[in-house]
């Protein structure tokens, strides 16, 4: 094989990987490093809106949503319709005996989610109260 001829394929192949690499910037430095998840939706109309359900995500961290809602230079276009799903609720009845600190006890069924309706009802060995948590 002539000289010119390998040197122009070795340089051939560097140019080919040179530019794959500029060509894919984005990607991880690493096989298996996890890349910023980023998602776009475009819907045309308003049959296309696309549900979402957070009810069973994970939220040790908390979640970080942008809406945009449409672009200021095209002022034509409506902001985002958002309306919340129906909540589905679950119920305890709690007695607080009268010697019971009310707040203690409610503080620490606080801290499995529970919240007070205001409902206090009268009960023979102190008061009940109602919680409420999203099921």
């Amino acid at each position: 094989m002539r000289p010119d001829f390998i040197a122009r394929a070795f340089a051939f192949a560097l140019i080919v990987a040179g530019t794959s690499i500029l060509a894919a910037p984005s990607q991880t430095a690493t096989p298996g490093q996890m890349t910023q998840a980023k998602v776009w939706i475009q819907n045309r109309g308003r049959t296309e809106s696309v549900p979402v359900d957070l009810r069973d995500a994970n939220l040790d961290m908390p979640l970080r949503v942008q809406v945009v809602n449409g672009q200021p230079q095209f002022p034509s276009v409506s902001p985002v319709q958002v309306r919340e799903s129906r909540t589905v609720w679950e119920y305890e009845t709690v007695t607080i005996p009268p010697a019971d600190d009310l707040a203690a006890v409610l503080n620490d069924r606080g801290a499995s989610g529970w919240e007070t309706t205001g409902i206090v009802l009268p009960a023979a060995n102190g008061m009940a109260v109602v919680l409420k948590r999203r099921r």
